[in-house]
């Protein structure tokens, strides 16, 4: 992992949109099986200010179904889709750790980069492959192997 697991909680909300503390990577393993709040979702979706239309591409589910969970406050994810937004939360802790400023991280999910063979980060999202591409990519960057 490239984020800990506490700098992932945070882009979720922390512990007050999660609701319970996250210190490692296990706590994630429960919170999958058990469900992860709709809520946190939310704030990722307020990070990466995607649309729903978006948003439920991310997640493999219809537009439809997406708002409704948005709706249901109560609505916990769970296994994929809770997978999902911890990795996409992943890319986002990483991504404002290098970047150091959300609209600069943003700018560049939205470029196309020769070291991703010319598409964008945001377009390889959708896939735990396509995520690790571009989390391998910040190390990268991060480490100044790529600029």
């Amino acid at each position: 992992m490239v984020a800990t697991a506490q700098q992932v909680s945070q882009v979720m909300g922390g512990e007050d949109t999660i609701g319970q503390v996250v210190t490692n990577w296990f706590d994630w393993l429960i919170i999958v099986n058990n469900g992860l709040p709709v809520q946190a979702l939310r704030m990722v979706q307020g990070h990466l200010q995607f649309s729903n239309r978006d948003m439920s591409k991310l997640l493999s589910v219809s537009e439809s179904t997406y708002q409704r969970r948005l709706k249901t406050p109560d609505v916990l994810l769970k296994g994929d889709e809770a997978e999902k937004t911890i990795g996409l939360s992943e890319v986002v802790a990483k991504g404002l750790n290098v970047f150091e400023d959300e609209d600069d991280f943003r700018i560049w999910l939205n470029s196309s980069l020769s070291a991703l063979g010319g598409q964008t980060p945001r377009s390889l999202l959708h896939s735990t492959l396509g995520r690790q591409q571009v989390l391998d990519l910040l190390v990268r960057i991060e480490h100044g192997l790529y600029s």
